[in-house]
């Protein structure tokens, strides 16, 4: 059986292997081929091979007995039956095998991407794209990656670059550790009718109060936003609904009264052009 192995960004250093904390079960893969010069005639078998760490290999059919012309690029969703957990992957490979009788059998890959989904996040598979050319039967595919470059050795090892779904620790001890070592972090819980929006902070209607909650520092907090809220300035004043009042206070309009309101963990108070304040993550 013919067997390449072709990486094109070999970017598997922690950095490049970074979990998509935070994000739905991944249910579904989406797997892009772009065929090169040697395209495979219809009639052949297809299939995409999964291999995850701590478990069995899976083989998913790709695209039926489809031709795959010369130069073209399909994109074939495959659903999963049982959900999948990225940082598991340590390869994957494209495997095809020719239709019996079929003069011309070798196909050319240019190009084979698989990008694992969630509800919010697409996440390259691995951070590689595969490339070969496969005569009659066989299989391409990516690099092995082993157990010990997947273990975390610290929480900047786990970090996803994505502050609104919390900070992500390294702890392979813990129940709810991932292959990796890596605890999820816990979402950042903003005012009401406000979200979290990356890079921005908490963002929406003005004039409601946070709740701080973000694992363990959520007990220290809540004293202190508890305090902070029983303050009322006395009668409302002009100006904006709600403003800064220091790094980490919210003066919020309720009624005719402005009370104080401790900003989320994670996040400072910052002025508006308009003159108003804002909770948004700390720098």
């Amino acid at each position: 059986m013919f067997r390449a192995q072709h990486v094109l960004a070999l970017g598997l250093g922690l950095a490049a292997l970074a979990p998509a904390f935070g994000a739905a079960a991944v249910d579904r893969l989406e797997v892009r081929i772009v065929t090169g010069a040697l395209g495979a005639p219809g009639g052949g078998y297809v299939e995409l091979r999964l291999h995850e760490a701590g478990r069995a290999e899976r083989h998913l059919s790709l695209a039926g007995d489809a031709p795959w012309p010369a130069g073209s690029t399909r994109t074939v969703s495959v659903p999963l039956g049982e959900p999948l957990d990225p940082d598991r992957v340590t390869r994957f490979g494209i495997y095809y095998r020719a239709a019996a009788g079929t003069p011309r059998s070798s196909w050319e890959i240019a190009a084979a991407d698989v990008y694992a989904l969630s509800a919010d996040h697409r996440e390259r598979s691995l951070g590689a794209t595969i490339h070969g050319q496969i005569l009659r039967e066989g299989e391409i595919a990516s690099e092995e990656v082993g157990a010990s470059p997947l273990a975390c050795s610290a929480d900047a090892d786990c970090d996803d670059g994505r502050a609104c779904n919390g900070r992500e620790r390294c702890n392979p001890g813990a129940r709810n550790a991932n292959a990796r070592g890596c605890v999820a972090g816990v979402p950042l819980v903003c005012p009401t009718n406000q979200v979290c929006m990356e890079g921005r902070g908490c963002r929406g209607a003005e004039g409601f109060a946070p709740r701080a909650t973000d694992g363990a520092t959520a007990e220290a907090a809540a004293p202190n936003a508890a305090a902070a809220s029983s303050q009322a300035t006395g009668p409302a004043v002009s100006g904006p609904p709600q403003k800064c009042d220091g790094p980490s206070v919210l003066l919020v309009q309720e009624g005719s009264v402005r009370h104080a309101v401790a900003c989320p963990v994670g996040t400072k108070c910052v002025s508006q052009p308009d003159g108003s304040g804002s909770c948004a993550l700390a720098k």
